[in-house]
């Protein structure tokens, strides 16, 4: 994880106190020199430094209000961005968080998905120390590949690079893979859930985030974007009430 870098306006109002400070000093030091018998210039460089610099220290200061940085900061975006609970945004889903911290420390997962192919494949091992974990639950909320109607909208969504008949095959596929999952796990330790309705993005909560991918429109494969909140959070507090609908208009299938 990065370590939280000083702000751009800290850094600048630094850098200008700093000159400004070295500057002032000098042309005291020349003005206090400067006695009766102190030669004319260094005297009238004394006032012009300190002038000058005392005009630019204002300017900058003036200008940097303009600046969208410290616009930013003085909107309270920072403040908006605590009070959401936001811990990451970004348009790589795998790469957003430490998804292996972050599962090895979580005892209940829901992930609500059409397939989520890649992610179940990418974190395969830390899922199968999970199921295994004393006390674990793991709920997978799937598309209802018997459905009809959801095969035909999760197509239209995906095409051209999905057919609906490749849709219910990717949807199969998923759910014999969690089938297998469970096998590693004690019984009832992994749920698999089908659900028939829209679905406009794809869930993640595990104890300490939860991440939300959004779906596209978009004919070809993109980058989406994604985020991902912490717990007691009012965004967080929305998806999970997400979760629960999911559930509410889902069925379970396994065990």
């Amino acid at each position: 994880m990065r370590a939280p870098a000083l702000p751009y306006r800290q850094l600048n109002s630094l850098a200008t106190w700093f000159l400004g400070a070295a500057a002032f000093a000098a042309g005291a030091v020349l003005l206090l020199s400067s006695g009766p018998s102190a030669a004319e210039l260094r005297s009238v460089a004394g006032e012009v430094l300190i002038t000058s610099v005392g005009i630019a220290v204002l300017v900058n200061l003036a200008g940097r209000r303009r600046d969208r940085q410290e616009l930013t900061e003085a909107i309270g975006l920072r403040h908006d961005v605590e009070q959401s609970g936001l811990l990451a945004v970004g348009a790589d889903y795998l790469d957003l968080l430490d998804w292996d911290h972050h599962l090895a420390r979580t005892r209940t997962l829901d992930v609500s998905c059409a397939w989520s192919t890649t992610w179940r494949g990418a974190h395969r091992e830390e899922l199968l120390r999970l199921v295994r974990r004393p006390g674990a639950k793991v709920r997978f909320f799937l598309a209802d590949h018997t459905d009809p109607a959801c095969v035909t909208a999760l197509g239209a969504r995906f095409h051209p690079v999905y057919t609906e008949h490749d849709v219910r095959a990717k949807v199969q596929e998923a759910v014999a893979d969690c089938v297998r999952l469970a096998g590693t796990a004690p019984a009832g330790a992994v749920e698999i859930w089908a659900c028939p309705g829209f679905r406009a993005s794809t869930i993640y909560r595990m104890d300490e985030a939860l991440v939300v991918t959004q779906y596209h429109a978009q004919p070809d494969r993109q980058s989406v974007p994604c985020h991902a909140y912490r717990p007691g959070s009012p965004l967080h507090a929305f998806y999970e009430r997400e979760l629960a609908a999911i559930r509410d208009a889902s069925k379970q299938i396994f065990p």
